[in-house]
């Protein structure tokens, strides 16, 4: 450790001659020389400071430490006798050796500096000032901006005593610091939280280089050779800046639940979207116009398309590892006046819960959907728009019924995510491989349960009929609004009512409602008496008490964080299977329906705004145009 002499001397505070003068065998004492230092003229008050810290910290700490039996004095002792003194790093020894913990170590300097100690367990940070300090910056000096008061900036820190670093950051910042003290593992924590969460582009992207290179999976194809061709022609390596970001752009998409990430090109910028829990957030859009044409090439690149066509949309796929796992993405390229937009598709198998009991179905109509999944033959058919859910409910009924004892076939377009010990076929139309077709030869297979990804068209609805006609379970989706409107779908492809009659077992309709933040929920205050009149049904639900997120880092401050699903199930009992038969309005068969129990998905938003899940403005977006009975 550099004596108390040796740091005046380096840190200008006094020349090497006043040094040797002041340093004298009577005035040896750290005491002694700071009280010289204070009467002499030419010594800044900022100097002497420095000079007190540096001594103070020097003497201190090792006290402090055996104050609060963190060390005894025969330890202290036996340090003295290896390192020659007590040394620099005093710290970093005693947290090496576990002889303290990180936290106890950042209280005692905060004793031995007469600083604050600040916990950051619970901590808000100013997202403000934290967006506008450099994020290499914090991640190599190891600190998070507390605030700035007056002309300084109260910066949380894990050394505070060095006097160094302090030094080069009051250059780096343009002001003078004022150090708190947090520990070093706390602080990093909390760096790479906010970093995390964020979605400012400058937080995301200026922390570039801590972002791993990522590894393309190639999958088969029939074109390999040629693909492979065109990839090396691309002249990407993975250490350009174009692959780094789009690296970054793809993991931080991932590890934010993203369900797609959105390329597209305007006139004078590229914007990069997420979207997550269904709605689009905007992450960049200040890309270097020089960039914006390799960043769509490396993505046709890594899915495999031809760079050299830009006039038709491409679709492609590709794999990658990321956190020690494989996530498929599907890939559509699109040309637009202004160049190729490019959308990702995430399947990330692993986000998917697959278990029946967090798709959002409780009480009487999970034990329905149960019940009928379990039946040996008959079709469940499940309603809904894109982006429902259809597929995801669809892939937790194969899971919960799945057994050894059973063939199951899927065909989807595309096979979204891999089962195992399940055969899933992917529609191919160009090769001639079509719901239909395809469905026709899966019934030649040998199979007791078949999944069809979505009815499309008279032909593969009357095939699925007849395979759940002639003792198979089948399950499939269809894109109708409710219960009632898949029926009336079905009617329209001219299926007779006598044959999907005889073979539904259970028809189900749903919809994705975003929930609550549980970091900043509260009452909602935002219910305006013209929301109260627009909706038909308020007076009915008026005694509720609403809540509402206020919006944190954790939901990118829209007060949502996660979706669940409201449904409408209905069970085709012999009255409803009658009223189908003789063609009654869809009207009349839905209030026979909640007659017979039906909850209708009005009101099963209703019952999750009850509970506090969602709000009333998130009730109203999804399910306000199914109107009320």
């Amino acid at each position: 450790m550099e004596s108390f002499k040796e740091f005046l001397v380096k840190k200008q505070i006094i020349d090497g001659k006043k040094a040797a003068k002041l340093f004298t065998e009577k005035a040896s004492q750290a005491d002694e020389i700071l009280r010289r230092l204070d009467s002499d003229a030419e010594v800044s008050d900022q100097n002497l400071i420095k000079a007190f810290a540096a001594t103070f910290r020097k003497k201190a700490l090792c006290e402090i430490l055996v104050e609060e039996g963190f060390l005894t004095l025969d330890y202290v002792q036996q340090m003295i006798s290896e390192f020659g003194s007590i040394p620099a790093n005093l710290g970093q020894i005693l947290i090496e050796r576990k002889l303290i913990s990180e936290e106890e170590y950042a209280r005692s300097v905060a004793l031995e500096l007469g600083i604050e100690y600040m916990d950051l367990s619970h901590y808000e940070v100013n997202d403000e000032l934290f967006n506008s300090v450099d994020v290499a910056l914090m991640r190599r000096y190891c600190f998070i901006p507390h605030q700035k008061a007056g002309k300084e900036i109260l910066l949380i820190m894990h050394d505070p005593g060095n006097v160094d670093s302090i030094e080069e950051l009051e250059v780096q910042l343009g002001m003078p610091i004022k150090p708190l003290v947090a520990s070093k593992m706390a602080i990093q924590k909390l760096l790479n939280l906010m970093i995390e969460t964020s979605l400012d582009s400058k937080v995301v992207f200026a922390d570039l280089e801590n972002f791993p290179p990522l590894e393309v999976m190639v999958e088969d194809d029939d074109d390999e050779a040629d693909i492979a061709g065109l990839a090396k022609g691309a002249g990407f390596s993975s250490e350009t800046p174009v692959v780094r970001m789009v690296d970054a752009i793809i993991l931080k998409g991932v590890r934010k639940r993203s369900s797609d990430i959105h390329f597209e090109v305007y006139e004078s910028q590229l914007k990069v979207k997420y979207r997550i829990d269904g709605v689009l957030f905007e992450v960049l859009s200040d890309v270097e116009p020089r960039l914006r044409a390799p960043i769509i090439s490396r993505l046709k690149v890594m899915a495999q398309l031809d760079i050299a066509e830009k006039r038709v949309p491409q679709d492609g796929r590709f794999k990658l590892k990321i956190d020690d796992r494989f996530v498929d993405f599907r890939v559509s390229v699109l040309p637009s006046i202004f160049g190729e937009t490019v959308v990702l598709r995430i399947l990330d198998k692993s986000a998917l819960g697959l278990d029946i009991q967090k798709l959002g179905l409780e009480g009487e109509d999970l034990l329905l959907f149960k019940r009928n999944v379990k039946k040996p033959y008959g079709m469940v058919l499940v309603a809904g728009p894109t982006g429902s859910g259809k597929t995801t409910t669809l892939y937790s009924a194969l899971k919960f019924v799945h057994t050894p004892k059973d063939k199951f076939i899927t065909i989807e377009d595309p096979v979204e995510y891999q089962l195992p010990d399940i055969v899933q076929i992917a529609v191919n139309e160009k090769k001639g491989l079509t719901f239909s077709s395809g469905l026709r030869s899966i019934v030649r297979q040998d199979p007791d349960k078949i999944m069809v990804g979505e009815i499309r068209d008279p032909e593969t609805a009357k095939i699925a009929i007849n395979a759940a006609l002639t003792g198979h379970l089948v399950f499939s989706s269809i894109h109708a609004n409710n219960v009632t409107d898949a029926i009336s779908r079905l009617e329209n492809m001219e299926i007779d009512p006598y044959e999907f009659v005889s073979s539904f077992n259970l028809i189900m309709s749903q919809r994705l409602l975003r929930l609550n933040c549980k970091n900043c929920v509260s009452d909602d205050d935002t219910i305006t008496d013209e929301m109260k009149r627009l909706t038909v049904d308020f007076e009915h639900y008026a005694s509720v008490e609403f809540k509402k997120g206020k919006g944190c880092r954790f939901c990118h401050e829209t007060g949502y964080q996660g979706r669940s699903g409201i449904f409408e199930v209905l069970e085709l009992s012999p009255a409803i299977k009658q009223m189908i038969l003789t063609r009654q309005s869809p009207l009349e068969i839905k209030r026979a329906a909640i007659a017979q129990g039906m909850v209708p998905l009005r009101r099963a938003g209703w019952q999750k705004v009850e509970r506090g899940l969602t709000t009333f403005e998130e009730m109203n977006r999804v399910t306000f145009e199914e109107g009320v009975l």
